[in-house]
């Protein structure tokens, strides 16, 4: 019997390949990118409600004093776009203002507690005027009172604020405005800060605690 030796070792099996991966071709990765997309709106939105919510909280410490019923909406309406009448007749608009803290102010000569504020709201536009802020005041009479509403806006504030005069109410409704006087407090993006429905001191501690707020949040100070 013929001894043959040693024979050699088999030689190892190769690994077996791994199964290709399945393209997922343009539909696969459109809802690749979909989805990503979905994922950055949700955190963008998630961002923006985060940052509202810390804005709000900062707006309410100033809910008192004659401030106490000082409104901070959630989803406040879009700041009217229409036209009013500006003190030389022409077209104006909130547009104007863009770039600038605004308390828009409506009121009437027929309503006294528009009549008692509106010394403070002059004060306090003056105190405010030269760091990017303005009181408008427009006021909602009859187009045959308009005279008499533009000499008593004169008297009761020096000449401080601008006769701005919206009888139709094109943006008295936009607004949500429920009543006279109504003031709403508007960001330098025309966003809506805070609103008082009804009569306050404009010209105290709180009120201008709440423009220099307002002015600091948009500064980024």
């Amino acid at each position: 019997m013929t001894d043959s030796g040693p024979q050699p070792n088999p030689e190892p099996a190769a690994p077996p390949l791994p199964a290709p991966r399945p393209s997922l071709g343009w539909a696969g990765v459109a809802i690749k990118m979909m989805a990503a997309l979905m994922i950055a709106g949700l955190a963008w939105v998630l961002f923006q409600a985060a940052t509202n919510q810390q804005a709000a909280s900062g707006l309410k410490q100033f809910q008192r004093g004659t401030l106490t019923a000082l409104e901070i909406i959630p989803d406040p309406p879009a700041q009217p776009e229409q036209a009013f009448a500006a003190p030389d007749g022409s077209r104006a608009s909130l547009l104007d203002y863009r770039g600038q803290v605004i308390l828009v102010n409506y009121w009437a000569t027929w309503c006294p507690p528009c009549v008692k504020e509106m010394p403070t709201l002059a004060a306090l536009h003056d105190a405010f005027k030269d760091q990017g802020f303005a009181v408008v005041a427009i006021s909602v009479d009859r187009p045959m009172d308009t005279d008499k509403s533009r000499e008593m806006l004169a008297e009761l504030t020096g000449g401080s604020l601008a006769f701005y005069h919206d009888p139709a109410m094109a943006t008295v409704y936009p607004a949500g405005a429920r009543g006279f006087p109504t003031s709403i407090l508007y960001d330098r993006e025309g966003r809506e800060l805070a609103r008082l429905a009804g009569e306050a001191d404009w010209n105290d501690e709180v009120a201008r605690g709440l423009v220099a707020h307002a002015l600091a949040q948009q500064t980024g100070s």
